[in-house]
């Protein structure tokens, strides 16, 4: 009898063992699902901006530690700066002006006084226009330099390793990337063109080879591909390398995907409804691309972690259904199934900034069909 007693005790502890065990496992899979499962957002504000925005940034222009947000308007040829509060509001815009017809937009200090400047590239007059910053959130008056014809797109570097911010144009209709290096006094130097793809749109900054000089890559949107050319450290670049990507690629970006320390590439493709992600390998090549879907018409993209989980998460403005689309990543560079959230019409820019200080990436998208932009604040739970 006692026997038995041991065994039917042992019996009861073993089921409930296994009881608890259970009830640990469900409660860490809840926890993993949780984790797994894609960022919310607030329903959308809006801000007035100029006519037809199609850029946006985000950065401290007035350096009181908020994150403000600039526009480049298309149709009215100039940038709206709109001052953050801080607490997920905007002031009213102001307005400066820029060179005919401004697209793409970006933010460096190009006089080393320590304040934010801004570049535009101006499509219709084959500028760039550079517009220094003062520290309090107002801006010089424009000074412009020449590009290779239609301007779209800019990206800031140091080319060649002299401490000063350069420029990367894409060059729509000429078909090369126009290298304006700095002077460290918020001048550049005449342009330097090298040929990439046909209609180069966007363009993105990075070590590919790792060989500490950097490196640009190019998307071409008449050519499905991107184009890689490497940097020599004194502001040269090598011929192109080519590698295709999904139809008519737009915007492009650059990141860490799989955490391999190589640096990896992701483009938006505005006719497939996509976004195409290139491994890179470190010695400045890429593996084939890998197609996630998003939203109808991605004009734009930023690489950011949404949801806290330490990935790197994908968000794309869609500018044919007024969404931004959200693709989780996994961290082993592939990416989970997008989540969309409405936005204002024609949405054709996606920034990422923490307007309201809780230490989560918030977005803001340049809505061209409507004169605003559209402000998402956070609402995950890491």
């Amino acid at each position: 009898m006692p026997r038995k007693r041991s065994t039917a005790t042992a019996r009861r502890s073993t089921r409930f063992a296994v009881t608890v065990l259970m009830a640990v496992m469900a409660l860490f899979t809840a926890q993993g699902s949780a984790m797994a499962a894609p960022p919310t957002f607030a329903t959308h504000v809006e801000y007035s901006t100029g006519t037809s925005p199609v850029s946006v940034d985000v950065a401290d222009f007035d350096e009181d530690g908020f994150d403000d947000q600039a526009v480049a308007n298309s149709d009215d040829d100039s940038v709206s700066v709109l001052l953050g509060n801080g607490d997920g509001t905007f002031d009213a815009k102001v307005d400066y002006a820029t060179g005919d017809y401004p697209d793409g937009l970006e933010v460096g200090d190009f006089n080393e006084d320590s304040d934010l400047d801004l570049v535009a590239t101006n499509s219709f007059d084959n500028t760039v226009s550079i517009l220094l910053g003062n520290g309090d959130g107002t801006f010089d008056a424009k000074v412009d330099y020449g590009t290779a014809a239609t301007p779209y797109k800019v990206a800031v570097g140091d080319f060649d390793e002299d401490a000063n911010a350069d420029l990367a144009v894409t060059d729509l209709e000429a078909d090369v990337v126009s290298v304006l290096l700095g002077n460290g006094d918020g001048t550049f130097d005449a342009k330097v063109d090298y040929g990439t793809g046909s209609f180069p749109y966007g363009v993105a900054v990075a070590d590919f080879d790792e060989d500490a000089n950097l490196d640009l890559v190019v998307s071409n949107f008449a050519a499905d591909t991107v184009s890689v050319l490497l940097g020599n450290g004194d502001g040269s670049f090598d011929a192109k390398v080519d590698y295709a990507t999904g139809a008519v690629p737009s915007r492009i970006l650059v990141g860490d995907f799989d955490v391999d320390a190589n640096v990896d590439i992701a483009v938006a493709n505005l006719d497939a409804a996509s976004v195409s992600v290139l491994l890179g390998n470190g010695d400045g090549t890429l593996d084939a691309k890998v197609d996630y879907t998003t939203g109808a018409g991605p004009f734009s993209m930023r690489a950011v972690d949404f949801d806290g989980d330490t990935n790197i998460d994908l968000a794309t403005a869609n500018a044919s259904e007024n969404t931004v689309s959200v693709l989780p990543g996994n961290g082993d560079g592939t990416f989970d199934t997008n989540a969309d959230f409405a936005v204002d019409a024609a949405p054709f820019s996606l920034a990422v900034g923490d307007f309201n200080e809780d230490t989560l990436p918030d977005v803001t998208t340049a809505n061209l069909g409507a004169d605003t932009v559209s402000v998402l604040l956070n609402t995950t739970t890491p």
